[in-house]
């Protein structure tokens, strides 16, 4: 134990003593405070995966890989979701007798879902756990195809669609969460994001196949049912139902004169570290203050809840108010989603009607529905083989070259009448936008403390597929009003937008400990 020396004759407080005898202990607090969950009664599992692999075990190994998987597998099939409506709406609309404005209510209905997980996701996942979470995501998506195989009437469809965009948003909330707290997040995302294209590419060579086949369109969507089956039934073998999400901090050494160092970890609670002179003379009035009191002066002593209270007596002040809150004020938060939103909207809306684009405008067969597997393609290799230049010339600035290169790229779709080459492009377009969505959420996950990571990185992803919804569907109202030729003045004004947008995202570098 240490020793301190006696203080000052003129220190003297309302009931203090002058002196304190020079042979007096200090309390020795625990070294590292308890680690804890999301909430104190929470005994699910919590990740190893921010251990070093060194460090985790064979089964942690294992583990980690099949929920890093299934992560997978899911944004597969949100991808496969995503780009069927695509391919079958020539069909939809020459089955049901609709309009493009008609039709595109599906892209509405899509969009409530995913607007009400956004909001919700974070109550859930507090509520539930991320395991639980993702399953019940998974469940409700396999739930909405088996209505939509018997072909209702169509008013039926946007209704369906919007309980098929909740679970498809809080399963893309989820898995975003979950492989950005990995190690080597900036790669694994874009690998995650592949597999979304991956999905989206080969869902229209499915569907065209199928539909032009001449079978009902709607049984196009036991397929679906049968891979949303498969993606559950993984989900729930791979968490669990008992995964919740580490937020803690990484730890910190806090020390002061005389007394033994102190590991804290900042977690739910937020702990707020003084600066150093305030410590100093907290810690020294701290011990004068326990000496006083005989029950208190063998060391250790002290309590685990009297040293935090000590260390958390300001932070509690600044979080009375909840998580979801903090996030939702946050502004690198609030200008990732909508920027987010406006990308997932443009890459949704080439995807989901640069097939009747190429229909009516270029004079394109069926074979057209192969156009959008080029994009999608397109779009998953270039978030797989992209990374190494992005993380070569800076993640934020290299944004900014793949959407004024995609801006240009559609003046060419627009003005060069030509099925071969507008084919080509659009799958050139599809490269330089596929980084966008993963290098945005790994710009976030550095510029936003720890303890905001899941709920942040949900609500951005819930609320931007929103996005998929919104864009599609006045894409879709303004080809009704006008032609399917609105189609590139639309993409051009979204990249523009998302230019502005991306503007105002704090870099990296501006990042706050």
């Amino acid at each position: 134990m240490h020793d301190i020396a006696e203080p000052p004759a003129t220190y003297a407080g309302p009931h203090k003593p002058a002196s304190l005898p020079a042979s007096t202990s200090l309390p020795s607090p625990p070294l590292t405070p308890t680690r804890h969950l999301e909430r104190p009664d929470d005994t699910r599992s919590v990740s190893h995966s921010r251990l070093p692999v060194s460090q985790q075990s064979k089964r942690d190994k294992w583990d980690g890989r099949i929920k890093e998987a299934s992560c997978h597998i899911s944004l597969l099939i949100a991808g496969w979701a995503d780009a069927s409506s695509g391919p079958l709406i020539p069909y939809i609309q020459a089955h049901y007798h609709i309009s493009y404005t008609v039709v595109s209510m599906l892209f509405v209905g899509q969009a409530v879902g995913f607007a009400v997980a956004a909001f919700a996701n974070s109550f859930l996942t507090q509520k539930l756990g991320l395991g639980r979470v993702i399953a019940l995501g998974a469940v409700i998506q396999a739930c909405a195809y088996t209505l939509l195989i018997p072909a209702f009437p169509f008013p039926v469809f946007p209704v369906i669609y919007a309980i098929s965009g909740f679970g498809m948003a809080l399963q893309d909330a989820q898995s975003n969460v979950y492989i950005a707290t990995l190690p080597g997040a900036e790669t694994k995302l874009g690998y995650l994001h592949g597999s979304y294209g991956l999905g989206a590419a080969v869902v229209p060579l499915a569907a065209t196949a199928f539909a032009s086949s001449g079978i009902l369109f709607s049984r196009f969507y036991a397929i679906s049912l049968g891979l949303a089956a498969l993606n559950a039934a993984l989900l729930v073998y791979a968490f669990r139902l008992n995964y919740i999400v580490d937020v803690n901090e990484p730890t910190e050494t806090l020390e002061a004169p005389g007394v033994p160092p102190v590991t804290v970890v900042e977690g739910r609670e937020g702990i707020e570290l003084v600066d150093q002179s305030r410590r100093d003379s907290t810690a020294a009035t701290s011990v004068l203050e326990k000496a006083e009191e005989p029950s208190e002066l063998e060391a250790g002593q002290v309590e685990v809840r009297e040293l935090d209270t000590r260390l958390q007596k300001r932070a509690k002040k600044s979080f009375k108010r909840g998580v979801m809150w903090q996030a939702l004020t946050n502004r690198a938060t609030l200008l990732t989603a909508i920027f987010i939103l406006f990308y997932v909207g443009a890459e949704v809306s080439m995807g989901g009607w640069i097939v009747t684009f190429m229909i009516d405008k270029r004079n394109g067969g069926p074979d057209a529905g192969y156009t959008a597997t080029g994009f999608w393609f397109g779009l998953m290799l270039g978030r797989v083989l992209l990374n190494p230049i992005n993380v070569r010339v800076g993640e934020k600035r290299v944004l900014y070259g793949y959407t004024i290169m995609a801006l240009a790229l559609e003046f060419a779709v627009w003005f060069a009448d030509s099925l071969v080459g507008n084919a080509i492009v659009v799958a050139i377009i599809g490269v330089l936008i596929g980084p966008v969505y993963p290098v945005a959420i790994s710009v976030l996950t550095k510029v936003i403390p720890r303890r905001l990571h899941a709920t942040s990185i949900g609500f951005c992803a819930s609320f931007g597929q929103i996005g998929a919804a919104v864009c599609p569907f006045a894409t879709g109202a303004l080809a009704g009003r006008f032609s399917p030729a609105v189609l590139q003045p639309v993409m051009i004004v979204l990249f523009a937008i998302m230019l502005g947008l991306w503007v105002g995202v704090p870099g990296p570098a501006r990042k706050r400990e």
